[in-house]
């Protein structure tokens, strides 16, 4: 995002409306920190400025492209053609049926609005999904950044780039499920310097009955974590005969 200094007039009312303060005033000049603007186009598409002093440039140059597509949620992604982060977070799972009695998913999301990711934050988490023994799910963005599937490594030109949020999604056999979440938890609460977000996805059995998370239940109390129920239920829309 830019500011037109000559149609600036410094009323301040962009200032607030910013998800990552990206938009700041100084020597009586308001400016974009280039650095940190996620370029999510908020102060733009709110018509905030009555001046039209806001523009974007179109198009984004790579990687500065990435932050977009993982901000605005009006970028379609190149990679999977998903609007916004563009991320499914799990909710193909009635047409692929990922997830079952042996195999878990996972997803975790660095940044949030207010608060944004850099992507080497995402870079440590895909690394520690592959020590960690995780498959990428293939319809995720993030696997478009990486250089190497096999390291979990993303591109390095990509690193400083930053976003609102970005959600890496994996599946684990559930025999080892337990064993990664407290692994994950360990190493968001050491290494990582964002927020995170760590969700399981199961599906639950015919009855409604859900065994895992009673022993996610019993295994967060051991480790010190309450997990939190977020059910969802997909009438099976996707679903090919």
């Amino acid at each position: 995002m830019q500011i037109d200094p000559e149609r600036c007039r410094c009323c301040l009312d962009c200032l607030p409306v910013c998800p990552v303060g990206a938009i700041q005033l100084k020597d009586k000049q308001v400016f974009v920190d280039q650095s940190e603007c996620v370029e999510c186009g908020v102060c733009l598409r709110l018509g905030i400025c009555s001046e039209h002093a806001l523009w974007v440039q179109d198009p984004l140059p790579y990687p500065r492209i990435i932050r977009a597509a993982f901000s605005n949620p009006l970028h379609r992604h190149d990679s999977t053609d998903v609007l916004g982060r563009g991320t499914e977070e799990m909710k193909t799972n009635d047409h692929k049926n990922e997830f079952t009695e042996e195999v878990i998913g996972f997803s975790v999301e660095i940044g949030r609005p207010g608060v944004g990711a850099r992507l080497a934050e995402l870079d440590k988490v895909t690394r520690k999904v592959i020590d960690l023994g995780g498959t990428f799910a293939t319809y995720n963005p993030v696997l478009a950044l990486m250089a190497d599937t096999r390291t979990g490594a993303l591109k390095r030109e990509v690193l400083e780039e930053k976003v609102l949020s970005a959600i890496a999604e994996f599946t684990v056999p559930a025999k080892t499920a337990l064993d990664t979440l407290a692994a994950l938890i360990e190493f968001i609460n050491t290494e990582l310097a964002t927020v995170a977000t760590v969700s399981l996805i199961v599906r639950n059995q015919p009855d409604g009955a859900l065994p895992f998370f009673e022993k996610l239940i019993r295994h967060g109390e051991r480790i010190g974590f309450t997990p939190y129920p977020n059910g969802k239920v997909n009438i099976g829309l996707a679903r090919q005969s």
